[in-house]
This record gives C-alpha cells, sequence and structure tokens, in this order.
C-alpha cells in the first residue's frame, strides 16, 4: 500500500516539472515579458488627483525604457518615457480637463523584448480648487470681518467661545484647516471624513487684540483655498479726552449753565473697537448721551460739583470718567450784623467798625468789600440825612472811622452803617442801612448800699445808718443828687415811693468817679419797709444808662411797745455762748465734787 503511493506520488512529481513549464514561458513570450513591471503607489481606484503627480515604478531590472500612456475614456496617449533611474516621472495633470482616466506603462527589456501593458485602476483627475467659500464668526457685537474697516468686533471673556462657520463647493471636498485664531493653540482640522463646517473655539486664555483668522480648505486631490476674517477682542473702555470748558475748572463762577467740547481731542480706544459716544452728567444725576461730536451743554447747580465726562466704544465698553471740579456759586453774601465798640460821646480818635459777613459757597470776597458810613438824625431812612450822602470808610469787611470825627456834639444821634458786599463768585449786595444810637458817655450808678441794723424801733429815737457808693464811668465835675425813698413791702402797682432824704454830692467830688454817701434814717411806723436809693431823681443829667440809676435794701420797724419782737433788745448772742460756757464748767465741777 505504502509503495504504491510513493510511485504515484513520484509520477505526479515528474508532470508537474517537464512540459508545463515551457508552455508558460511561451504564452509570455508571445504577449510581453510583464511577470514583475508595475506601478508603485497608486494611483489607487477612485482615487483624486491633482497638480503634478509622480508616476513610479517597480521590478525594472534589465529594462531600457518604460513607456506611459493615459486613457481619457476614449484613446491612449503617450504622456512620458521612463529611460533611467530611480524609473519614474512627474506628471503635470493640470494639461488635461477634470474627469476620471487610467494609465498604463509598458517595459522594453536591453534585448528589445516587452512587457505586456499594466493598466492602472480607475482614477480622478481634479485641478479645480474648492470653490464658494463662506467663512464667518458667529454673533459680533459689531462688525462682518470683512475688512479691517468692518472688523467683526466681540467682548468675549477670557473663557468665552468664538464659534466659526464656513462652507465650500467642490466635488471632492476633503478637509478644512482654521489658523492664526485668538488664544493659545490653533483648532483641530475639519474632516477629513465628517465634515462639521463649524468651529467651536475656546482656547481658555482669550485677550484683547486683533486677529486675521484663515480658513484652507482642501480637497482630496490636495488642491486649496483660503478665506480671511478681520476680528477683534474689545473687553476695555476707552480713554476721553480732555474737553474745552466754557468756565473756569476749580475755580468759582456765578455761571447757570457749562459749555464743553473736543472732547475727542486726545480720546483713544487704545486698539480697540473704536469710540461710538461720549456722556456727560452731574456726578450727583444721571449719564446722558451728548453723541460722537463730544461738545453739549448742561445746568450748573451750586455748590462744589463733580462734572464727569467719559467715552463709550462701539462694543459698550465704558471708559473710566474724567472728573472735573466746577464750583458754582449763585447767592449773595449775608449780612449777620456790625461789630462796634459802644458809640457815646466820649468817642475820640479811630473807631473801628466791622460788618459780620457770611457767604454759603464761595467765601467772601473781602478786597471788594466796601464799608460806608454816615450821620442821621432820627434812624430812619436809606440815606442819612446829617451828612446826606453816604462816606467811604474804605475796602474789606472791617476799617476805622476818621480820627477827625467830633463825638462829643453827636450824643442822640445815629451813626449809619452799610456795606457793599461781594463774594468770589462774583455775587454782591448792598446791605440796607443800619444805624446806631449814639449815648452820652457818662453814666452814673450806684452800688454797695448797705444798712447799719436791718431792724429798728419805730420813731424818731433809734435811727439807722444808710451808705452807698456813687460810681461815674467817666470823671464828673458837676455834683449828684440822691433820693432815699421808701414804700411798704407789700405795696402793689399803685403805691407811690415817700422820700425819707435828700443828698447831694458837692461839685467836683466825683473827680475820682467815685463817692461814699451815707445818712441817718427814722422809720416813724412799725412794719417793713422797702428802701430805695435813686440817682439823679429828676433826670437832669444825659446819662448813657439811666436804668441802672437805683439799688433796694429792705428795713423792718418795730412796734416799741411790742420788745419780744425786737430782736434788737435780745441778749447779744455772745453773751449766751459766754453763759453756756459758764454753766457746763460750774455743772462738771459740782459732778465731780459728788
Amino acid at each position: 500500500m505504502l509503495a504504491r503511493r510513493f510511485v504515484l506520488a513520484t509520477l505526479v512529481a515528474l508532470l508537474l516539472t517537464s512540459a508545463p513549464h515551457s508552455v508558460l514561458i511561451t504564452a509570455h513570450a508571445d504577449a510581453g515579458r510583464s511577470e514583475d513591471l508595475a506601478f508603485s503607489g497608486g494611483p489607487s481606484l477612485n482615487q483624486v488627483i491633482s497638480g503634478t503627480y509622480t508616476i513610479r515604478t517597480v521590478n525594472v531590472a534589465n529594462m531600457d525604457f518604460i513607456d506611459v500612456e493615459l486613457w481619457d475614456g476614449n484613446s491612449w496617449s503617450a504622456i512620458a518615457t521612463i529611460s533611467d533611474a530611480p524609473w519614474l516621472t512627474s506628471w503635470d495633470t493640470t494639461s488635461h480637463g477634470d474627469g476620471n482616466y487610467k494609465l498604463r506603462i509598458q517595459g522594453t527589456y536591453d534585448n528589445g523584448s516587452t512587457t505586456s501593458w499594466i493598466e492602472s485602476p480607475e482614477f480622478t483627475l481634479d485641478n479645480t480648487a474648492p470653490s464658494g467659500l463662506v467663512f464667518e464668526v458667529a454673533n459680533p457685537v459689531v462688525g462682518d470681518g470683512s475688512s479691517t474697516i468692518d472688523r467683526a468686533w466681540f467682548t468675549t471673556d477670557a473663557g468665552g467661545t468664538l464659534t466659526f462657520n464656513w462652507s465650500a463647493t467642490d466635488a471632492h471636498l476633503s478637509h478644512a484647516t482654521l489658523t492664526n485664531v485668538p488664544g493659545t493653540g490653533t483648532p483641530a482640522q475639519d474632516g477629513p471624513g465628517t465634515l462639521l463646517n463649524t468651529w467651536d473655539w475656546s482656547p481658555g486664555d482669550l485677550s484683547d487684540g486683533t486677529w486675521l483668522p484663515v480658513l484652507t480648505v482642501f480637497d482630496e486631490g490636495g488642491s486649496s483655498t483660503q478665506s480671511t476674517l478681520h476680528i477683534g477682542i474689545d473687553r476695555t473702555g476707552p480713554d476721553v479726552g480732555t474737553p474745552s470748558l466754557s468756565q473756569t475748572a476749580n475755580s468759582w463762577t456765578s455761571a447757570t449753565t457749562l459749555l464743553f467740547s473736543g472732547m475727542g481731542s486726545g480720546a483713544t480706544d487704545n486698539g480697540g473697537s473704536g469710540i461710538d459716544t461720549y456722556h456727560v452728567r452731574d456726578s450727583e444725576d444721571d449719564w446722558y448721551d451728548i453723541g460722537s461730536g463730544g461738545s453739549g451743554s448742561m445746568p450748573l447747580e451750586e455748590g462744589i460739583r463733580t462734572i464727569q465726562f467719559r467715552a463709550v466704544d462701539r462694543v459698550g465698553n465704558v471708559g473710566d470718567p474724567l472728573d472735573v471740579t466746577m464750583k458754582v456759586d449763585r447767592t449773595a453774601p449775608t449780612a449777620g450784623g456790625w461789630v462796634l465798640p459802644q458809640l457815646t460821646d466820649s468817642l475820640t480818635g479811630m473807631v473801628s467798625v466791622a460788618v459780620d459777613a457770611t457767604d454759603e459757597h464761595s467765601q467772601i470776597d473781602t478786597s471788594d468789600c466796601i464799608l460806608e458810613y454816615g450821620f442821621d438824625s432820627d434812624g430812619n431812612g436809606a440815606t442819612p440825612d446829617i451828612t446826606s450822602t453816604w462816606l467811604s470808610v474804605g475796602s474789606g469787611t472791617s476799617g476805622f472811622l476818621s480820627s477827625s470825627i467830633d463825638w462829643s456834639t453827636r450824643a442822640g444821634q445815629y451813626l449809619s452803617l452799610r456795606a457793599v458786599l461781594e463774594d468770589v463768585a462774583g455775587n454782591s449786595v448792598t446791605t440796607t442801612a443800619s444805624h446806631f444810637l449814639i449815648l452820652p458817655g457818662l453814666d452814673i450808678t450806684v452800688s454797695n448800699p448797705e444798712l447799719n441794723r436791718l431792724v429798728v424801733r419805730a420813731g424818731d429815737v433809734d435811727p439807722v445808718e444808710l451808705q452807698a457808693t456813687i460810681t461815674t464811668s467817666e470823671v464828673y465835675l458837676g455834683s449828684v443828687t440822691i433820693a432815699i425813698q421808701s414804700a411798704p413791702a407789700n405795696r402793689d402797682a399803685m403805691t407811690d415811693w415817700t422820700t425819707l432824704e435828700t443828698i447831694t454830692t458837692t461839685a467836683g467830688s466825683l473827680i475820682d468817679k467815685e463817692e461814699v454817701v451815707s445818712t441817718n434814717l427814722s422809720m416813724l411806723t412799725a412794719g417793713e419797709y422797702d428802701l430805695r436809693i435813686l440817682i439823679d431823681p429828676d433826670n437832669n443829667i444825659p446819662e448813657q444808662d439811666e436804668g441802672n440809676n437805683e439799688a433796694f435794701l429792705l428795713i423792718s420797724a418795730a412796734d416799741p411797745t411790742v420788745v419780744g419782737a425786737v430782736s434788737g433788745f435780745a441778749p447779744d448772742l455772745i453773751l449766751v455762748l459766754l453763759a453756756g460756757l459758764f454753766a457746763s464748767t460750774f455743772l462738771r465741777r459740782r459732778e465731780s465734787a459728788s
């Protein structure tokens, strides 16, 4: 059995190694030798080719040259001959129209024999780049990105997202790339395969600035087309310029309106979207838009006001305000009264006068104030009638009346004063006339009144001594009459005073401005009485103050028949104390003796 299998295997091997081999060679010789010649690296079936394509061949041993031909669907045409290493050729496909093609090659050996024609699979020539590109960025605040003038501006924050959309037309679209975008890195390419036609770009570090994103769209053949966008990110407000003002800043004015212009001078958005408009306000009010011209007017309120100007850019960013201080005062000063010494006919030399004036806002400008005076007979009227006009004291809010004024003849007249007051802002007012009575310089007063006893016996046998001091405000050479009067302590308004005694000082006794007077009085009727010491009871002497010419005392007159009721008859307090001391000493001795 085994012997037969061995014999059969041997016969089969002999058959395979004999006649059939020579038949295959002959077939190849008849049809040309094509055992190994082939294309290297394509083209492959349905491959899209564009531009210059390199045709490569392999298995070219003993090859003399290789013919390359192109099939356009109708006929073959020669496009190249490869005659030496590295057995390849560059083919400019642009010389042929777009469409479906095939290549074939045939090699000729050194001995003149040829290979059969080797055909490639059908492929496509596409030398038309993608067209109809649409490249957009979504939701810009302003602009569409088509140019630097119409740049697409955003206010997207650092962690925000920019969305880019694209589309294109091509029979063999492959993929697209996006470059030169804000932030770190570059978006991944879109395709090949599934095309999303969009990028949501969020690198996490979007910053202010301008960019020129580039979209590049490729087809399968490698042809490409580009499109660009002009975009910018602006999150920073613009700087406003310094306006020209109709009033000087930080200086007092009485103006009701502020005019301003030229806010664009020196204004800048620092490379951003550009200034769109300007705003202005009093810092205590709301902002209002004055437009892109940067000029206008606004009302001024009284007080120290902060006027604010600011710029707003095209994407709505608001810049920091420029503060300008305006000091506004439209209220005239107010006179609070006059400060002057007591006016008497004893005044000599320069007499000081001053007006107490205030101003709510800008304060008094003393250099522009004027004081005026005159003399008036009755203290009425707008113009002093004795001098018939107003006389100048000088500028300021205080000054001195002329030392040439003779005051000794002015008692009973009125000093008239008025002021022209002006504040720093230029508001002024003339005060109404104020009239001040000029009094006599002499004033007589009584002080230190006293009695040597407060209780006496009624009748003329027990007089009491009264003493007082008469004082004058200045040297007085005449005599003074002093009346000593009494009235019941329980009197009413209808009770008259009774003069008990009249004292007349000697002329010249008041040269030292003080005189002590005294007298003895007897209270004839029992009871309690008020005593009044009255200077110049007939008002013969002109005085500065007639209200200080009297002083009062209280005295009791006891009925002599009621001794116990009269304190003057009680034992002396010292005697009582001595008696008590004696009694206590005596009692202690008796106690010790017992």
